[in-house]
C-alpha cells in the first residue's frame, strides 16, 4: 500500500490546511489565501508521475494555458480559477473553495431524483458549458464527481485544469484522467474531439440521473465498445414509464455516436430541455413518484398513480413535480393545493432575474409552501443580487391577491403546517410516529446537520400529533434542499 504524500506546509503564498482529493495526476488541497483572506482550493500535478522531462515541461505548459483559459470563462457555474504558479517542483492553480457536496455523492443514494432537480441541474451545467464553449475551452471529463452543488442548489463545474489536452504526448494522459463510462466514441478513437463530447458526457448524465444507472457498465474494455457500438435502453423503458417519453429523445440525440447527429452546442440541448420543461404533464408521462433507484442489473420497481389517501409507501407515493407529472387529479392545481393564476404570476416575476427555468424552481417550490410569503423566500434565493432579491419577495407578496385553495389553505386558516403530498410519501398517513423511529431520523438528521437536529426532530414530532408522516415532512421542510434529497432517501430506506 502507498503511504500518500504529506500535506505541505504552504504552496507559493497559499497554507494549506487539508487535502480536499487526491488523483492519479495529482492531489487538491484546501489553502487559504493570506492577502485576501479567502479560502481556496489548491489544485497540483504530480510531475514525477509524466515520467520523461518531454512530457513534464508539456503538461506544465498545457496546464498553464487551460488556467488561462478557464481563467477567462468568468461565469457563476464554473469554479473560477485565481492564480497559477510553481513552487519549487509542484506546479499549481489555486481556485474558488465552493461549500457543497458533488452529484455523485447525491446520486449514492437510492433515491429517483425528481425531474424539477434533473433540469435544474442540467440547465445550469448547460448554461455553464455554452459560456466554455465559447471561449474554446471544452470540459471533456463531465461525471457528477465534477459536479458540485452548493447548500443553495447551485451548481458549479470544476476540474477543467488538464482536461483539454490535444498533442499526441498528452493523449495518454487524457486518456488516464477522463472517465471511461462518460466519453465520447471520438475520444476513444481520437478523431475529430471538439466540444460534442462534452454533449454526448451531458447525454450520459442526464441519463444517469434519470434512470438511477450508468448508460454504459463494465470493465473499461466492455465500456468502450458499448459506445461504439451498442445504444442503451431508452430512460422510459428502464424506468418502466416513471419517466416522460419525451426525455428518450433527447438522450438519444445527446449520445448519438456519430458527433454531426448530437446537439450542434450546449444552448440547442439545453433548449429542447426547456421545452420539455414547459410541456404539459399529460403529453409526457405518467406520474413521476419517489422511488429506491434500482442498481445496475436490477429490476426497476413499477408503480402508477393513486390517491395519497389509499397508497401504500411501496406501492405509489404520490407526484413529486405538478409541474411535470400528472397526479390523481390530473392537474396542477390538485397536485399543489395552488391556483394556478397565482404560481404563474409568480413564476413571470421570477423569470426577470432567473429565465426560463423559473417555471421549475416554483413548481418544485409550490410543493412545500403554502402561501406567496414563504414561498418567495424559496426561490428568491435563486436570485445572487440581495437588492434584487428582495424587490423579488416585496414584488410576490404585495401583488398577491389569491389564496392558495385546497388541502393548503385549510391547513393555513388553522395555523397548522401543511403537509405536502410528495414529502408525506416518506411513511403512510395511518402510520402511528414511535420513539424508535423518531430516534433513527435524529441519528441521520444529526448527521447532517450537527447538534441542532435533536432541536428540529423534537419539534418535529410535537407538531406531528402522532402522525409519522406528518413529523418525516416537518423534519425535511426543516432541512436546506440540497441536503434534503439524501436526507429523504434515508428516511425511505427506514421502511
Amino acid at each position: 500500500m502507498t503511504t500518500p504524500p504529506p500535506i505541505p506546509e504552504r504552496i507559493g503564498k497559499y497554507t494549506i490546511s487539508g487535502v480536499l482529493g487526491r488523483g492519479s495526476m495529482g492531489t487538491v488541497y484546501k489553502g487559504f489565501d493570506p492577502h485576501i483572506h479567502r479560502a481556496v482550493a489548491i489544485k497540483t500535478i504530480h510531475r514525477e508521475l509524466l515520467g520523461d522531462s518531454t512530457a513534464t515541461d508539456s503538461m506544465a505548459a498545457r496546464f498553464r494555458n487551460e488556467a488561462k483559459a478557464v481563467g477567462r470563462i468568468a461565469h457563476p457555474g464554473v469554479v473560477a480559477i485565481y492564480d497559477f504558479g510553481e513552487d519549487g517542483d509542484v506546479t499549481f492553480i489555486a481556485m474558488e473553495f465552493v461549500d457543497g457536496r458533488t452529484l455523485d455523492e447525491i446520486l449514492a443514494v437510492p433515491q429517483m431524483l425528481s425531474e424539477a432537480n434533473v433540469l435544474a441541474v442540467m440547465d445550469q451545467l448547460l448554461e455553464a458549458l455554452a459560456v466554455a464553449h465559447s471561449q474554446g475551452v471544452w470540459h471533456r471529463d463531465i461525471k457528477p464527481a465534477n459536479l458540485i452543488v452548493t447548500k443553495a442548489g447551485q451548481v458549479k463545474l470544476t476540474d477543467f485544469g488538464i482536461a483539454r489536452l490535444e498533442d499526441a504526448n498528452l493523449t495518454q494522459v487524457s486518456s488516464m484522467i477522463g472517465t471511461p463510462a462518460y466519453m465520447a466514441p471520438e475520444q476513444f478513437t481520437g478523431k475529430g474531439i471538439d466540444h460534442r463530447a462534452d454533449i454526448f458526457a451531458c447525454g450520459v448524465l442526464l441519463y444517469r440521473m434519470l434512470t438511477g444507472r450508468r448508460a454504459f457498465t463494465g470493465a473499461t474494455q466492455e465500456v468502450m465498445y458499448k459506445i461504439l457500438n451498442d445504444e442503451p435502453p431508452p430512460p422510459s423503458v428502464v424506468t418502466q414509464g416513471l419517466r416522460p417519453v419525451a426525455f428518450d429523445a433527447v438522450v438519444a440525440r445527446a449520445i448519438a455516436k456519430n458527433p454531426a447527429n448530437r446537439y450542434p452546442d450546449a444552448l440547442a440541448m439545453r433548449t429542447a430541455l426547456q421545452a420539455l420543461s414547459r410541456t404539459p404533464a399529460s403529453a409526457t408521462a405518467k406520474a413521476t413518484v419517489i422511488l429506491p433507484i434500482p442498481r445496475d442489473g436490477e429490476q426497476p420497481v413499477t408503480t402508477s398513480a393513486v390517491s395519497p389517501s389509499v397508497a401504500s409507501p411501496k406501492e405509489a407515493p404520490p407526484p413529486r413535480d405538478p409541474a411535470l407529472s400528472s397526479g390523481a387529479s390530473g392537474s396542477s392545481l390538485g397536485a399543489t393545493g395552488w391556483d394556478p393564476t397565482e404560481l404563474a404570476r409568480i413564476e413571470r416575476a421570477l423569470a426577470t432575474h432567473v429565465g426560463p427555468m423559473a417555471r421549475v424552481m416554483v413548481r418544485e417550490a409550490a410543493r412545500t409552501h403554502a402561501d406567496p410569503a414563504s414561498l418567495a423566500s424559496a426561490v428568491g434565493r435563486h436570485i445572487a443580487d440581495e437588492t434584487k432579491r428582495h424587490q423579488f419577495a416585496e414584488q410576490v407578496r404585495g401583488g398577491s391577491q389569491v389564496t392558495p385553495v385546497g388541502s393548503h389553505s385549510a391547513s393555513s386558516a388553522s395555523g397548522a403546517t401543511p403537509i405536502p403530498a410528495a414529502v408525506a410519501s416518506a411513511a403512510p398517513v395511518g402510520d402511528p410516529l414511535t420513539d424508535d423511529f423518531k430516534t433513527r431520523v435524529a441519528q441521520i438528521v444529526t448527521r447532517k446537520m450537527g447538534p441542532i437536529a435533536r432541536v428540529m426532530v423534537r419539534r418535529a414530532a410535537d407538531a406531528s400529533g402522532g402522525s409519522r408522516a406528518r413529523f418525516v415532512q416537518t423534519v425535511l421542510e426543516a432541512i436546506p434542499e440540497a441536503d434534503r434529497w439524501a436526507v429523504q432517501g434515508e428516511i425511505n430506506k427506514l421502511g
